[in-house]
């Protein structure tokens, strides 16, 4: 990539004159860095198609983000679809997510698939822009205005040729010169034989690290994968099922924050996998294949200090819906200690699906435990109480939690454990009784108690057929010192399909910490921060979920789709944020409400 600082020779830009725009309607396609695969065939209904060529490494690309997002806001409204596409040949799906949040761009960003629609449009520079009407012709390329040093522009090309095309108008200019960095494509390679992808050599490593830790014998995996023979018998299945990123189950956004144990699938192992089936699954030297992961049924950190257990196993139909049950266990802490891990042991992994902990010192559960006949108790939407702490959870695949750097939940001597546990049936009667190992250690001064934040709005009216509701809820930080972020989950009910989470500091910056595009009732976890992020005094977490309480949320139990309110039930909603934080001042682990 080279910087060009005169002008640009128009004859690069007339490629277009034999240009046949119909002919990739139906082949080309492109994923963008949150996971959603595009055709260009799928954008016949949009009004208008933008392209914008970026590179995280042309120094000319930054200025532009601020008017690129105005762009995007102004038209997106009126039907016209946007992407910014990383082509460079040195790009990666990483630099590219990076230098996209870094410079806040809104609008959906393509790596995989950029190189192709680059050489599709012809592109040739950095920043770049491309309108395409609704027969799929590009009736624009060029410069995105010609705002070069100074702040105002004479003209708001791309602004304009968006405009003409909306109305149906021939666009003037079509072809504008481009002021910013060559751009670099990869080479099209005269030998087309790729190096072969195995099993052996490229995917046993990626399946034994993101899938065989539920995809083994009596896990919530529905069938294993530790073999090649395993690998091949579900091809088709493995490679669907990445490609549409619904496995593995990593809900945040990759990139978005950075969180421990982080399991997702990078858009270069999708496209092995991808790779490997299409061209038949060859096993390559088996003898060299990694050796699949073995499975330790006891306790991950060796034996826990207290083990307590649900006080009777639960028997699950074997048929209907999915359970959602909670578990009332007392317990009783030795004198002087606090709780630094917790290790989840299912009694029965084919069932139970996940699991979440909670503290109760209200008495409530009891009660609601001893209302309902059979052990536990249901409900649907949350606990039914108000927790005093949440002690994280598991899902298949998840390490057990172990606190680092003297993080601690410092709690009373005795409360009640409530276990909620959500069963997934199998068809079959089953039984479970589920067990907890806690890990603890002497209280002193250097431990660091942690504290929950509930952060949520109860403010919800959702009509009928609306696609994209959105609360809003926030917390602000103690004025006279920093806290320090943790672990983060969110909470929304069935037709929730995202939410956002970021902390605006006093000085200007804003920090990711949390971003789910795909919400799923069924996958709810804490997600444990790397390192803890530090919030400034005064910092504001602003929070957003958004629904979609249309007939085209598959997820929608209404149908025809009814008003949604704040509740607990099945067709009701709700959205909370719990952000576990350490306060320095603080003495012991509470919740802190942060509702409106």
């Amino acid at each position: 990539m080279r910087w060009s600082i005169g002008t640009l020779c128009l004859s690069g830009l007339l490629v277009w004159a034999g240009w046949q725009p119909n002919a990739a309607l139906d082949t080309l396609q492109w994923t963008t860095i949150d996971g959603t695969t595009v055709r260009l065939s799928d954008l016949q209904d949009a009004n208008a198609v933008v392209f914008i060529t970026l590179s995280s490494r042309c120094p000319a690309v930054p200025r532009y983000a601020p008017r690129l997002n105005t762009l995007y806001e102004t038209f997106r409204k009126q039907g016209v679809a946007f992407y910014g596409i990383y082509p460079e040949a040195d790009e990666t799906a990483e630099s590219a997510r990076e230098h996209a949040q870094r410079l806040g761009l809104k609008f959906p960003i393509v790596h995989r698939g950029a190189v192709e629609i680059a050489r599709y449009v012809g592109a040739t520079h950095v920043p770049q822009a491309f309108v395409l009407n609704r027969k799929g012709e590009v009736v624009y390329a060029g410069a995105i205005d010609s705002v070069i040093k100074r702040e105002v522009g004479q003209h708001q090309y791309l602004r304009d040729a968006i405009r003409a095309t909306l109305a149906g108008k021939p666009v003037e200019p079509s072809r504008t010169t481009v002021v910013g960095c060559f751009l670099t494509l990869p080479e099209r390679s005269e030998t087309p034989a790729l190096p072969q992808v195995t099993f052996a050599e490229h995917i046993a490593p990626i399946l034994y690290a993101k899938c065989t830790t539920c995809h083994h014998p009596g896990d919530i995996g529905p069938f294993p994968l530790q073999s090649y023979n395993d690998a091949k018998r579900w091809a088709k299945e493995i490679k669907y099922y990445t490609e549409k990123r619904l496995m593995p189950p990593w809900k945040p956004t990759p990139g978005f924050a950075k969180f421990k144990n982080e399991f997702y699938l990078t858009d270069e192992e999708i496209a092995l996998i991808a790779r490997w089936v299409d061209s038949g699954t060859p096993a390559g030297d088996l003898s060299k294949a990694p050796k699949p992961p073995t499975f330790n049924k006891g306790w991950y950190y060796g034996e826990p200090d207290l083990i307590v257990e649900m006080q009777e196993a639960y028997e699950l139909d074997g048929t209907g819906g999915d359970e959602y049950r909670y578990f009332v266990i007392p317990v009783e802490l030795p004198e002087n200690k606090v709780i630094v891990g917790i290790d989840i042991q299912p009694g029965n992994r084919e069932v139970v699906h996940h699991a979440n902990m909670f503290v109760d010192i209200s008495g409530r559960a009891r009660q609601l435990d001893a209302e309902d006949p059979r052990p536990g108790y249901s409900n649907f939407g949350g606990t039914g109480f108000i927790p005093l702490m949440m002690l994280g959870g598991w899902v298949p695949g998840m390490r057990p939690i172990m606190l680092d750097d003297n993080f601690a939940a410092v709690l009373p001597r005795k409360f009640d454990l409530v276990m909620q546990i959500h069963y997934f049936k199998r068809g079959k009667r089953e039984k479970d009784r589920t067990k907890v190992g806690l890990y603890l250690a002497d209280r002193t001064e250097q431990t660091k108690p942690v504290q929950l934040v509930v952060i949520g709005n109860r403010d919800i009216n959702i009509p009928p057929g609306e696609k994209n509701y959105r609360v809003h809820a926030r917390w602000v930080t103690p004025s006279d010192r920093p806290v320090y972020a943790l672990s983060i989950m969110a909470h929304m009910h069935l037709i929730a399909r995202g939410t956002e989470v970021v902390a605006k500091t006093p000085d200007g910056r804003t920090i990711p910490l949390l971003q789910i595009t795909d919400y799923d009732f069924n996958w709810q976890q804490a997600y444990f921060y790397e390192k803890p992020i530090e919030l400034p005094p005064g910092t504001v977490v602003e929070c957003v979920g958004w629904y979609d309480n249309s007939s085209d949320n598959p997820n929608n139990p209404s149908n025809p789709p009814r008003l949604v309110r704040f509740g607990e039930g099945t067709y009701d909603e709700m959205f909370y944020i719990f952000l576990a934080i350490h306060d320095p001042k603080a003495k012991s682990s509470y919740l802190i409400p942060a509702s409106l």
